[in-house]
């Protein structure tokens, strides 16, 4: 192996290793975790080493020329990077595609300030080959360390959120964030094909650009916070009215009870003066009875929904409530401790218990003696959920999980795909799913925020 060889392995060898590091960092700060050594060393694994090889072949092997063989190695480094974004911290391939394209933009612009800053400051003063890679190493590391202090400073993480979790839009938001790293990519090429252009103008070029393109991200994501605030508003009056509604209930039922009870009164004076005390008791079991289903039902759920001080999920519940009173389906509701918060997503979750509540609602209705259980409670820093519902038919609690699985027919069954898809990005939160004495069952279980 000659001399040659090995400076040239070396060097690819350290560029590799420096980018992907750079690149694994962007990600922990888009992401908004800290620093994990046990994750960089999987991401290094999973898509470092086989584009790392790939690369070193397209650039140096085949004969490919330079824009070819970077082209090349950039579609390859794309496509690991986002196969280990997706196995290691869990996210659909379009989340993973979106937070890959927006750590390679950092990536590469911290790769192009630092190459041209070397150019300037070092090769072009002393013609010196001995401190380039050492001070190209040092003046990166430097950059990305900045870089990425500022961003978790700014809390970006939280800014660009929208973008990654927006579930309607995830697929255009990936294209975008696609184009936008594109865009970066062509840019940084010009210094292949340009070496004798102005350092300093490039410099700032790539810096202007790469601030415009995570402005028009911050941008969209603003754009989709103000979305969902609007969201959470109509969602607060959708609220107001359905307790309106429930209100307005209550007060009909209390009417007609009360109409019914002066006749009942009327009856048992009658009884009474007869000297009957079965009859009178069993116009007072009647009573009761019709008490508890008219209005005590009623109060006892109104009481119940007062525990959930969440209002995005209280709104959900009073939804559902009305859909199952609208549809004849009778809701067991138990909500004993005050839900205050939850660790989770708040959207996320609503979304989860929206399909259980779904899934148990359409179920339940195809049953002799529809209804729906849904226990909420929040005790010892978990909250737990707990929805049943009748079910004759035998379950096949292994393939209920797969897309496209339904026992309702065909172009069904993505509900329960896509809520086990937002609890893999949740490791603390645990599903239980059973089938029992022809009750279905799904529990889980979230820690409640401090």
């Amino acid at each position: 192996m000659t001399k040659d060889l090995l400076i040239t392995i070396a060097t690819h060898t350290a560029d590799v290793l420096s980018s992907f590091f750079a690149l694994v960092c962007y990600i922990f700060a888009i992401l908004g975790e800290p620093v994990n050594l046990k994750k960089i060393g999987r991401f290094f694994l999973l898509a470092m080493l086989p584009s790392g090889i790939c690369g070193y072949f397209f650039m140096n092997e085949f004969g490919l020329g330079m824009m070819q063989g970077y082209a090349l190695t950039s579609i390859v480094t794309w496509l690991c990077s986002a196969s280990a974004v997706s196995v290691i911290w869990k996210k659909d391939v379009w989340r993973s595609s979106s937070i890959t394209c927006i750590a390679a933009i950092l990536q590469v612009s911290s790769g192009t300030v630092t190459f041209t800053t070397i150019q300037e400051l070092i090769w072009q003063k002393t013609k010196s080959a001995t401190w380039i890679l050492p001070g190209y190493l040092a003046v990166y590391f430097f950059i990305v360390a900045a870089v990425c202090w500022f961003l978790y400073k700014m809390n970006f993480y939280r800014l660009i959120r929208y973008v990654l979790e927006d579930e309607r839009r995830k697929r255009q938001n990936a294209a975008m964030a696609f184009v936008l790293e594109l865009m970066t990519e062509i840019f940084f090429s010009l210094i292949i094909l340009y070496n004798q252009m102005q350092i300093i103008a490039y410099t700032a070029g790539m810096i202007v650009l790469a601030v415009l393109l995570i402005g028009i991200l911050l941008h969209v994501s603003d754009k989709q916070e103000s979305m969902r605030k609007i969201q959470y508003q109509e969602s607060m009056l959708l609220q107001q009215q359905l307790y309106m509604e429930h209100l307005e209930q209550m007060q009909k039922e209390m009417r007609a009870f009360r109409h019914d009870y002066k006749n009942i009164l009327s009856g048992m004076y009658l009884y009474a003066k007869e000297g009957e005390p079965e009859k009178i008791q069993r116009v007072l079991e009647k009573l009761e009875i019709d008490f508890d289903h008219k209005i005590g039902e009623k109060i006892q759920a109104a009481a119940q929904i007062g525990n959930i001080r969440l209002p995005e999920m209280k709104s959900l519940v009073l939804s559902k409530l009305t859909k199952m009173a609208r549809n004849g389906t009778a809701c067991r509701l138990e909500v004993l401790y005050p839900v205050e918060g939850i660790s989770m997503d708040i959207w996320e979750f609503n979304q989860c218990l929206g399909i259980l509540l779904d899934n148990a609602i359409e179920a339940a209705a195809h049953q002799p003696q529809p209804y729906v259980e849904l226990q909420l409670m929040c005790h010892g820093g978990y909250l737990t959920v707990r929805v049943a519902n009748p079910w004759e038919q035998e379950v096949d609690l292994s393939g209920i999980w797969k897309q496209g699985y339904s026992t309702k027919g065909e172009n069904r069954g993505f509900g329960l795909a896509n809520y086990k898809r937002i609890l893999d990005q949740y490791p603390k939160a645990v599903s239980a799913t059973s089938w029992e004495n022809q009750i279905f069952v799904q529990e889980l279980v979230v820690p409640a925020s401090p």
